[in-house]
């Protein structure tokens, strides 16, 4: 910000880079309409593929003949001054999203473009500079490219894709870190995702190049987890000359407060996790080879101290999962629709028995009953007789299939081009031409993939067929395992060190790789596994809930021991108490923490919906907040917690989406409650359909409902009245919102907000 600097000298230190013609191009008005006096007013702003651009033993060698004579003859220069610098004091981006596998698309006619990437990215020179593993995004390759070009003490800043930090394929890019920079500061927001049009979660990586292995050792790497939006630190970017003071002083301001902190700090803005850079790399690197492993950086910015805590009293009472279970995928079969039939298909295409049935240890045929989703299952048992789809199985080339329907139904699916999915040609007999041929993985115990609310690991009897959107977690006595899976302390340690994906919902996603060495508390099972089983099979005798609901609270500050399921509590408080040895208080930090966590997971997912204006320059959170206002205090959520939720039994209701009219009809032996032409919920009483269209009508995913018939009775109408007084309210302000899907958009946040 020197403001006697010349436009034309401030504009030969910068220099630019996009791989997309429109971003370049307006970069470069952006920038040289700060001075449309000067002749010199060429901004550097390249539009080529930045893995292209070359850096040698001298530095940064651009050799666009193309741009070089545009320059010149925009400029008026009869020859060209090469003022292109070798080296570089910062490198600063946001690169693409892109997933590994996407890499390739960027450049549909080059069929070796990936190929051409990583060598361009990850060598110089002829020597390797890291190794970044197959599955890493493309931002891992800008990394390595783009420290080609800084000079020594320069610094690099880049806002990414956060699953490096806490997945093995993250192992290539932490590795590169500790051995090219000082690691200046990792930030990451509690509260909001940066970019809406960006369905992840992302940080920002701060560093400082640096070849001295004991700078970089002696560094201390501040870890960073903002706990208020963005704009709260920093305000926007402003031409007004006033407000761009500001925004640098409030940036310096956030910078010293980062900087200033050598020890743990935290208040209601922001927490700061300092860490030494070595005590990184040793914690990642494996003691008997020497090299480096991985480790899963996430619990510096997100791990409450509890999280510690447990670790240091459970010395010795922790491993990882992969030590005591076999854990595995469940089954990709690359195309659904043709492996998962129900029955109704089955007998439509006269698919023998044999094809889709298995015999049990008796000897009798039992249906080849599928899990296809977690959403299948309500239960923390599974019951085969709900699982609607069964699983194909068949392990004969075609010669033996002659004579029987399952070979015309494999013909029809070759006619369908299933036969020529990737990942029908990938696995087993499939490499063999046995497109059909499926690997069996059954389970008695599956973990979900992703989740959301509910928390949960799923127990069968029987041996079930699992979709690959669940885990088999296989393990000699899988009550206990089931147990230890369904704690809330593996949930508070599942929910620190697996990734978050982002996207609508706020799901916490785990890969195979993450289960297998999430650790689990395991000590002396041959005293504690019974303890276990038993307090588990008490937890099977009804359906999962929601987190906030297992636990009783929604926000952390309403968390208390008495709140919490009864069965709940007491497979907790063994495996807290009395295995890792976590006294009441510490129980009770375990259970805030993952009230915190899973809430802000969720909360955060739904960022930009709160905060967004529209196209038609609508402010919906001022909509949202007047409306709000407008209602008060006595909400449908206050009502829910008082009058409901304090009741005892109370069932778990499912609630589909509503895709028609809603409407209560008799039926002879009970009602329906329709939510479209033809679908319905059946409900035992008059009273339990109205209950459910309350809570239909407003979008919720499942309720919780009094088993006590009168009690229901005496609650529904003022539930009924109070739900049309806050409609009303709704209605009077949105009625003059044409754009039916802004209007639908700001009604389902704010019955989101009524109802939280």
């Amino acid at each position: 910000m020197n403001r006697y600097k010349k436009h034309e000298d401030i504009l030969d230190t910068l220099w630019g880079n996009d791989i997309a013609k429109f971003p370049a191009h307006l970069a470069a008005i952006n920038l040289a309409i700060n001075d449309l006096a000067v002749e010199r007013n060429y901004p550097n702003i390249l539009q080529e593929d930045f893995f292209k651009l070359r850096v040698g033993e001298e530095g940064f060698d651009f050799e666009s003949e193309e741009w070089r004579k545009a320059r010149k003859r925009t400029l008026g220069l009869e020859e060209f001054k090469d003022i292109c610098p070798r080296w570089f004091d910062a490198v600063v981006g946001n690169p693409p999203y892109t997933r590994q596998e996407e890499i390739s698309e960027i450049s549909p006619d080059d069929a070796k473009y990936k190929e051409g990437l990583i060598k361009n990215a990850l060598y110089f020179n002829n020597k390797k500079l890291a190794n970044i593993g197959k599955r890493a995004g493309i931002h891992a390759y800008f990394f390595v490219h783009g420290t080609k070009f800084l000079k020594d003490g320069g610094s690099f800043g880049f806002i990414v894709s956060n699953y490096w930090l806490n997945v093995d394929y993250g192992k290539g890019l932490q590795e590169f870190f500790l051995k090219n920079y000082k690691i200046i500061a990792i930030i990451e927001s509690k509260v909001e995702r940066w970019f809406e049009e960006a369905d992840i979660n992302t940080c920002i990586i701060i560093l400082q190049k640096c070849k001295g292995k004991k700078e970089r050792d002696e560094n201390l790497i501040r870890f960073v987890y903002l706990k208020k939006p963005l704009r709260f630190f920093i305000p926007p970017a402003q031409d007004i000359w006033e407000k761009q003071i500001e925004r640098l002083n409030a940036i310096d301001e956030l910078k010293k407060t980062i900087l200033a902190h050598n020890n743990f700090y935290e208040n209601e803005d922001l927490r700061i996790f300092p860490k030494k850079q070595k005590e990184l790399w040793d914690e990642g690197t494996d003691p008997e080879t020497g090299k480096y492993t991985y480790a899963k950086w996430g619990k510096y910015l997100r791990a409450p101290d509890i999280f510690f805590k447990i670790f240091e009293k459970g010395r010795g009472k922790l491993v990882s999962l992969k030590q005591v279970a076999d854990v595995r995928s469940g089954c990709k079969t690359g195309a659904n629709e043709f492996f998962y039939l129900t029955e109704e298909q089955i007998i439509r295409y006269g698919i023998e028995q044999e094809f889709s049935m298995h015999k049990d240890e008796k000897g009798n045929w039992v249906p080849n009953y599928v899990v296809e989703s977690p959403s299948d299952i309500e239960d923390y048992i599974v019951d085969p007789a709900k699982l609607n789809k069964r699983i194909l199985l068949v392990h004969l080339p075609k010669e033996k299939l002659k004579n029987k329907k399952i070979l015309n139904y494999i013909l029809m699916g070759e006619r369908k081009g299933f036969h020529n999915r990737d990942t029908c040609k990938q696995n087993g007999q499939r490499k063999n031409g046995r497109w059909y041929d499926l690997d069996e993985i059954t389970t008695n115990l599956m973990c979900p993939e992703y989740t959301r609310e509910r928390l949960v690991a799923f127990y069968s009897k029987f041996l079930v067929f699992i979709n690959n959107r669940l885990y088999r977690v296989y393990h000699d006595a899988p009550l206990v395992m089931g147990g230890i899976l369904n704690s809330t302390v593996f949930h508070l340690i599942a929910e620190v060190t697996g990734p978050l994906p982002g996207g609508g919902g706020g799901p916490k996603g785990i890969r195979v790789y993450d289960l297998k060495s999430m650790p689990i508390p395991y000590y002396n099972i041959e005293k504690f596994g019974v303890k276990i089983e038993k307090c588990f099979k008490n937890l099977l005798k009804r359906d999962v809930q929601p987190i906030f609901s297992e636990l009783g609270a929604c926000f952390p500050e309403e968390v208390s021991l008495d709140k919490v399921q009864p069965d709940r509590r007491e497979l907790d408080n063994l495996i807290m108490g009395e295995i890792l040895g976590l006294t009441d208080e510490e129980q009770l930090e375990v259970y805030q923490a993952v009230v915190d966590l899973v809430k802000s997971r969720i909360e955060k997912a739904k960022s930009f919906g709160k905060k967004r204006r529209t196209k038609e320059g609508l402010d919906i959170d001022a909509v949202v907040k007047i409306v709000m206002e407008k209602i008060g205090k006595e909400t449908l959520g206050k009502f829910y917690r008082e009058q409901i939720l304090n009741q005892k039994p109370l069932s778990t209701k499912t609630l589909p989406k509503v895709s028609g009219e809603v409407r209560i009809e008799q039926e002879l032996y009970g009602w329906r409650l329709y939510y479209s032409a033809k679908r319905y919920l059946k409900c035992n009483s008059e009273e339990e359909a109205r209950y459910l269209r309350v809570f239909l009508d407003i979008g919720m995913d499942n309720v919780k409902m009094p088993k006590d018939a009168e009690y229901m009775k005496i609650i529904l109408p003022e539930l009924e009245s109070l739900k049309a007084q806050i409609s009303d309210i709704i209605n009077s302000y949105l009625e003059s919102i044409v754009n039916s899907k802004i209007r639908n958009r700001i009604e389902h946040r704010l019955w989101m907000e009524i109802i939280g």
